[in-house]
């Protein structure tokens, strides 16, 4: 069972703008995408936008409901169980519905009840509770003309949280207030792999010779990221750490280049004979990917993870995160992961540096961890280099 709650919220037109940001706007943009990712064309830049105005939408209900300012329904934590048990018995049937979206426009809600209510009885699940509930909580947006957002693990924050969480408003500010083109970009790769190398290179040749310097990983593509620091991992040259910075001027720790071997084959034999564990990056249940399907566990959690953050305290709480399960993992024998990654920089950077720092720690006994990222490029999962 999850341990993650599922909160509906119910917005009026008037909750639903906040100075210059439109919730209304953000839901119709992200439905347009949403449109677009039928066509299966540059998917993965359309994903990476539309998870980020969920992550939009999602953090502004949870604003509104922390401040007790909305009406809510806690559906409690089994119904996520329940949906992804649903889409997968009946895939089309909960892409057509939306099942596992994050929102629901006012003037939406009327043929979402039609089809929420036809796949649940389909599915043999109309009459638990919390379907019943949440039944009940859209009949009643629909009648008072609201929208709806549905809120993955919505947490009570402690007396030292809450501050930060609630009255920090110039971070909530800036966070809304971050762009999102609607331009889809025909690089292939190529430019960002370029621009990346051509970072790493000046800021070891300036950390050589010890004038400050630091790597930007924003604005990059997430498979840039884990196939070019993949290289000056394990490329041959001094062992050294370069800062880390990111757009927001947040400065994250350092990151170890050179410092890794890659393994030969015999030294692999006998890891290659444990199963495969699939894991996804983040728990997004507004992903249209089918990830859901593919993995068996996830990373990490989607809201303990971006909300109400800096760039760099993302990447840091990505990395102890990261640390505390490859502890775990350590004395539970060897694993081999195939690692589905998905689209945010300084959670990428925060995995990838506790990968190398316990690969480091791994490096004098036998081999014992393999971690094999795969990457949504053109509507299917591309393999990258495995870390060993």
């Amino acid at each position: 069972m999850s341990d993650t709650r599922i909160v509906l919220v119910a917005l009026s037109d008037e909750q639903c703008n906040l100075g210059n940001l439109d919730l209304k706007r953000l839901m119709a943009r992200a439905l347009r995408v949403e449109k677009r990712m039928e066509n299966k064309v540059l998917i993965e830049d359309e994903q990476r936008r539309y998870n980020t105005y969920c992550d939009r939408i999602e953090f502004y209900g949870h604003q509104l409901l922390l401040d007790g300012k909305v009406e809510s329904c806690d559906l409690g934590n089994k119904y996520l169980d329940l949906i992804f048990e649903v889409k997968k018995k009946f895939p089309e049937e909960a892409r057509n519905t939306r099942l596992t979206a994050n929102f629901c426009p006012g003037e939406q809600i009327p043929p979402y009840l039609i089809q929420f209510e036809r796949i649940t009885k389909q599915a043999g699940v109309w009459d638990r509770d919390d379907v019943q509930k949440k039944l009940a909580f859209y009949q009643k947006a629909q009648v008072n003309g609201y929208s709806v957002v549905e809120l993955m693990r919505a947490w009570v924050p402690s007396a030292d949280d809450e501050k930060s969480v609630i009255d920090s408003e110039e971070l909530r500010k800036s966070f809304l207030a971050l762009e999102v083109s609607d331009s889809i970009t025909e690089d292939r790769g190529g430019g960002h792999f370029v621009a990346l190398k051509n970072q790493i290179e000046k800021v070891v040749d300036l950390t050589d010779r010890k004038m400050p310097a630091a790597v930007n990983f924003s604005a990059l593509r997430h498979d840039v990221i884990a196939e070019i620091l993949h290289e000056y991992v394990y490329k041959k040259g001094r062992s050294m750490y370069v800062a880390v910075t990111y757009a927001d001027g947040s400065e994250a720790s350092p990151f170890p280049l050179f410092c890794l071997r890659t393994r030969n084959g015999e030294s692999l034999r006998d890891l290659k004979q444990q199963p495969v564990l699939n894991v996804g990056m983040m728990s997004a249940r507004h992903s249209n990917d089918g990830l859901d399907i593919k993995v068996n566990t996830y990373w990490f959690r989607n809201q303990e993870i971006s909300i109400g953050r800096t760039q760099a305290e993302i990447d840091d709480v990505a990395y102890e995160k990261s640390k505390e399960m490859f502890l775990r993992m350590r004395s539970e024998g060897s694993y081999r992961i195939n690692f589905y990654q998905t689209g945010f920089q300084p959670a990428v950077v925060g995995f990838y540096r506790a990968l190398t720092e316990e690969l480091i720690f791994r490096e004098k006994s036998s081999a014992s961890l393999e971690v094999t990222p795969y990457y949504l490029m053109g509507g299917e999962y591309k393999i990258g280099k495995s870390w060993n």
